[in-house]
């Protein structure tokens, strides 16, 4: 048993190093009261700041 806890405690962070890790300076931006007919646009900065790759394979917006 003590081993199989050593593993983990030893695996589980070395697991966690070389992952990619998505930061964004803001994640919601509040148009406020707008008109229907109007064509809104704002841009968020993303960055990785992880050691790997940080690929985006799809975006959904509500």
């Amino acid at each position: 048993m003590r081993v199989i806890i050593l593993m983990i405690v030893l695996f589980i962070p070395a697991a966690a190093l070389g992952q990619p890790q998505i930061t964004f300076d803001d994640e919601i931006y509040d148009f406020g009261i707008v008109s229907g007919s109007l064509l809104l646009e704002h841009s968020f900065e993303v960055r990785n700041e992880g050691t790997e790759d940080l690929i985006i394979r799809k975006l959904d917006a509500p």
